[in-house]
């Protein structure tokens, strides 16, 4: 019987997911899990995988029974065992206020028109949320953090790698044919391009040599990228790129990349491409354009009509056409307005109101990390600025898709809201000790030496 390394891998990874959470530590298991969210192995290789056991499901009851007898007292992984050097981190208000983004989302399967409808839709926003409010007992120090980042970053790099490959050496769009496991191009665009910041920042935290491949794998994204003909993920990368100029410290080098990438852009992308991304501002001869005005004004009007709890979680699809939509089950093509007509405006309110509490937590850890220039304090400025970027490149994407259940911003939400919890624990903590005491993030042997200071 012939058995592929595709499967073996399968197999590896669910052994290391699962009896990893209990051997080691839980965070294994998050890594995992999260790995086969943004990969999507069963989809990418399913001419090698047999029909899919349920390898996220084996990884994702193990990961939470590990949790569970942990935080009872019964058995402790050795890596958990000790708390953290800066205490266990404590929940912050975006934790607060994504709980009770959480417990509303709920509220709005019962209150459906169709719960049928919802059932499906309903059960993939309970597995994203059980297991992001398990990674938060979880998720307790800055490698933690690296560890998920990494594996995240991986995923979406490889990815990009098997969208270009099959492009050049088949002439396939996959994601035009295809799409990619439930995700349409708009969705696995935008894993390309929320790739892109953290990469870039991936390269400027790391020391090692290795560094380069993460440069290196970055035309390759934004290729993939203009591959998938979706324009939200390309304006959304426009968007974001002086907010990555402002945030990095080589400004000069990547400033000339950004000249380098401008003039190389109409090389990477042919004329179709370029046809597509510009018929953006030809909005009265784009039918793609006219049909998003049309279903906004619909979703302002449900969401007017019901504004508490909304039609349901994806009832509004069922309603657009009887609103004045042009096809049946027209989707709103805005994440906002699709969670206000689907969930009310309370459930828009608070999920702005997440957002904006995510983004106030990154400028408190650039913030509480100001004085210090030491490497580990430069790493964590890095994974901040990886995460604020990839998260507002979303934000913006999300003016024109409807992604509800996209696991990538809510990964990326996770990390930065984990960063700001533990940024302030060790603040907290540094406080209470002599200002020689030792840096913010303490090596594996413990404080370090006391941090060199910025000239005055």
């Amino acid at each position: 019987m012939w058995i592929s390394k595709q499967l073996v891998f399968m197999v590896f990874a669910t052994v290391v997911g699962s009896a990893g959470s209990f051997v080691f530590s839980p965070v294994w298991g998050i890594a995992v899990y999260y790995m086969y969210a943004i990969a999507r192995p069963q989809f990418l290789w399913d001419w090698a995988l047999p029909p899919d056991p349920g390898w996220s499901f084996i990884v994702a009851v193990s990961t939470l029974a590990a949790t569970a007898v942990w935080r009872l007292g019964i058995f402790a992984p050795p890596k958990v065992a000790a708390p953290p050097w800066y205490g266990e981190p404590p929940y912050t208000r975006s934790h607060y206020l994504f709980l009770a983004f959480t417990a509303w989302i709920c509220l709005t399967y019962p209150t459906a028109v169709n719960m049928d409808r919802a059932y499906e839709f309903f059960l993939e926003y309970v597995k994203i949320f059980v297991m992001f409010i398990a990674a938060t007992l979880i998720l307790r120090t800055v490698r933690d953090l690296w560890l998920v980042y990494m594996v995240v970053l991986l995923c979406a790099i490889y990815v990009g790698y098997e969208i270009n490959f099959l492009y050049v050496a088949h002439q396939y769009l996959i994601l035009q044919s295809r799409g990619f496991c439930g995700l349409d191009n708009n969705g696995a665009a935008l894993i390309l391009a929320m790739a892109i910041p953290m990469a870039f920042f991936a390269w400027e935290a790391v020391r090692h040599k290795v560094r380069w491949l993460f440069l290196l794998a970055i035309p390759m994204l934004i290729h993939g990228v203009l591959l998938s003909y979706s324009r939200g993920a390309m304006v959304s990368l426009c968007a974001v790129a002086p907010l990555i100029l402002v945030r990095t410290r080589h400004k000069l080098m990547l400033g000339a990349v950004y000249a380098g990438l401008a003039a190389a852009m109409p090389f990477m992308a042919g004329k179709e491409i370029q046809e597509r991304f510009f018929s953006i501002s030809k909005a009265d001869a784009d039918d793609s354009a006219n049909s998003r005005w049309t279903t906004w004004k619909i979703a302002v009007k449900m969401a007017n009509e019901r504004p508490l709890f909304g039609y349901g979680i994806r009832n509004s699809n069922l309603f657009t056409y009887a609103y004045g939509a042009d096809i049946p089950g027209r989707s709103i093509h805005s994440q906002y307005l699709q969670t206000a007509a689907d969930s009310g405006w309370v459930a828009l309110g608070l999920y702005l109101a997440l957002l904006g509490s995510v983004f106030l937590g990154m400028r408190d850890v650039r913030r509480y990390l100001r004085p210090f220039t030491d490497p580990e304090s430069l790493r964590v400025k890095s994974l901040a600025s990886g995460l604020e970027t990839s998260l507002l490149l979303f934000c913006v994407g999300a003016v024109f898709l409807s992604l509800e259940h996209f696991e990538m911003p809510y990964i990326v939400m996770l990390l930065a809201m984990q960063l700001h919890a533990i940024t302030r624990a060790v603040a907290a903590k540094l406080a209470t000790r002599p200002p020689a005491a030792g840096y913010p993030y303490p090596g594996p042997a413990g404080p370090y030496p006391a941090p060199t200071l910025p000239p005055a």
